[in-house]
């Protein structure tokens, strides 16, 4: 069987997994798919930052078989901002939702800080979807939000206009919620707001150039910087080496999410607004960039045979601490978070070193095997019903892709050239930046967008892998 062919079914069995669960009509009235809450006060309104689509949108979802509109839009709204509403009216009925006037059971709390949409953020991270589905919530004008940030622009002007009709409700306004912060992390927010103070005093133009050496670090953080660092790997040590670092990268990421939706530790922000300077989401002990970062660095300082003290580890160490205090700095994450990451990594490339060094076991044949990749293909299916994040989505197709390619893997330690690495790398690059372009144009969608970003990867590692198979069956051929 081909690779595209097993691609094509592990790709069929995975989106039948995922549209199982979705449904699409209320039974009361087939034609709804939608509720959504209108919660009110003075001129604002409670909108959400999706996730998914990067957009804004009211506190909405789609109605379960069988379930009454109104408990829907209870429902989703306590899991998407934590407010727990009753329902006062219907304010709109559209050919597919239904849209109520909502109020919130117990006063709505806010902070006073205005947010770069000059909207006041709502403390939203004991919600059960926050970092889920949603990366915040505000309370803003709807006439003020760029119809280009609203998931579905043509409604903007209809709420402008009936919000008269939805119940007004009081907010309790706040300047900062450190004190519901564990006491370490409230050390490290005294710590943080007098580092940006201090930069703040700082003649302007020495601030400026100062802030942006620190954010520079934060490019260490991206995860489109693996399209470039696994192909170079793959040139400087071969294909059993890539595989080995990917598979690293895959149980290092898993261990870490799990972690952070165990720990449910939310970003410095959360506590304290106005401190800010980078805009982040979800939960962040551990780190997953350090722990990745720690886990390949590891494991390439040993492939060089110089696991020691050394320009190439001191270059390491430069890195991982321009990041964490490039996190820190701008409000993204705690120290803690960067320790606990740069612990989970170096441990995750300790047991696969260790393995690699036992002579009974082929550490190549091992990560490459089905069974392996069975196994977290496994693992992702379940993490993804327990934690339904997008990530773990993201890393089921992923795991799936892998287990396609892994049966057709070829064992020996041949390398690719630089032209075909620079080919495989530019068509992956270009293909990004194709999919980033499309992907806006089908936001209003959560289940499209889910769809793009979870085939983005899949179908980045079957163009690098596709690029370098064809490439040397052709230098095989003369």
């Amino acid at each position: 069987m081909t690779i595209l062919k097993r691609f094509s079914l592990y790709l069929i069995t995975f989106l039948a997994f995922f549209t199982s669960g979705i449904s699409w009509a209320s039974e009361s009235d087939p034609g709804l798919k939608g509720a959504v809450c209108v919660i009110r006060s003075g001129d604002k309104v409670v909108m959400v930052n999706e996730i998914l689509t990067k957009k804004l949108s009211l506190p909405a979802g789609t109605i379960d078989k069988g379930e009454d509109p109104k408990v829907t839009a209870v429902r989703e709204t306590w899991e998407e901002t934590g407010l727990v509403v009753s329902i006062y009216g219907e304010l709109a009925r559209t050919d597919e939702a239904v849209i109520y006037d909502c109020v919130s059971d117990s006063e709505i709390v806010a902070y006073q800080f205005n947010n770069h949409l000059d909207g006041n953020e709502l403390p939203i991270w004991f919600a059960p979807h926050y970092g889920i589905e949603i990366a915040s919530a505000m309370l803003i004008s709807p006439s003020i939000v760029p119809q280009t940030l609203y998931r579905f622009p043509e409604q903007l002007e209809w709420l402008v206009s009936a919000l008269p009709n939805a119940t007004d409700q009081s907010v309790m306004y706040v300047d900062q919620l450190v004190e519901a912060a564990p006491v370490y992390n409230q050390v490290e927010l005294g710590w943080m707001v007098s580092l940006q103070n201090t930069l703040q005093t700082l003649p302007e133009s020495v601030r400026l150039i100062t802030e942006q050496v620190i954010f520079t670090g934060d490019w260490f953080a991206q995860a489109w910087l693996l399209l470039l660092v696994l192909p170079l790997l793959y040139w400087r040590f071969g294909k059993e080496f890539a595989y080995k670092a990917f598979f690293a990268v895959t149980v290092t990421t898993l261990l870490a999410l799990v972690a952070q939706q165990g720990f449910a530790n939310p970003r410095p922000h959360v506590y304290l607004p106005a401190i800010e300077l980078k805009q982040t989401y979800g939960f962040s002990l551990p780190s997953v960039s350090m722990a990745l970062w720690l886990c390949i660095g590891t494991l390439v300082l040993h492939g060089l045979n110089r696991l020691y003290l050394n320009r190439w580890s001191i270059t390491l160490l430069c890195i991982v601490v321009w990041l964490s205090f490039a996190r820190f700095y701008s409000g993204a994450a705690f120290l803690v978070d960067s320790l606990s990451g740069a612990l989970l990594g170096a441990l995750c490339a300790w047991h696969l070193i260790r393995l690699e060094n036992k002579p009974d076991i082929n550490i190549m044949e091992l990560l490459s095997s089905k069974a392996i990749w069975v196994l977290l293909v496994i693992v992702c299916t379940v993490l993804t019903i327990l934690w339904p994040i997008p990530s773990f989505t993201y890393w089921l197709a992923i795991s799936m892709t892998v287990l396609a390619l892994v049966s057709t893997l070829k064992r020996d330690g041949s390398k690719a050239s630089v032209n075909v690495i620079i080919a495989a790398t530019g068509a992956m690059v270009v293909f990004n930046l194709v999919l980033n372009y499309l992907l806006p144009l089908v936001s209003n969608s959560s289940l499209w967008s889910l769809v793009g970003e979870t085939l983005r990867y899949p179908i980045t590692i079957l163009l690098f892998t596709s690029i370098i198979r064809m490439k040397a069956s052709r230098a095989l051929a003369r």
